[in-house]
């Protein structure tokens, strides 16, 4: 099995960033938004982290099989 190229980290670092910012943004206004404001904010914020952990997952699928290709080798 060859070794699988792994994911370019800036794309997610660019989301958690945004998502940091959303939650400052929400947590130092959170009494000046309504119900549905805040609905969507809090909705943005679900994908932002949906995102982020879906890179994890596949970012971490790839390294186990790496390092299993790794063990293979050896």
């Amino acid at each position: 099995m060859p070794i699988q190229e792994r994911q370019d980290i800036q794309g997610v670092n660019v989301k958690a960033e945004q998502l940091n910012a959303l939650m400052q943004t929400i947590h130092a206004h959170h009494e000046k938004f309504d119900r549905h404001q805040l609905d969507g904010l809090l909705g943005l914020a679900y994908d932002l982290a949906s995102l982020i952990y879906s890179w994890t997952e596949k970012e971490e699928t790839i390294v186990l099989a790496n390092e299993d290709t790794q063990r293979e080798i050896k």
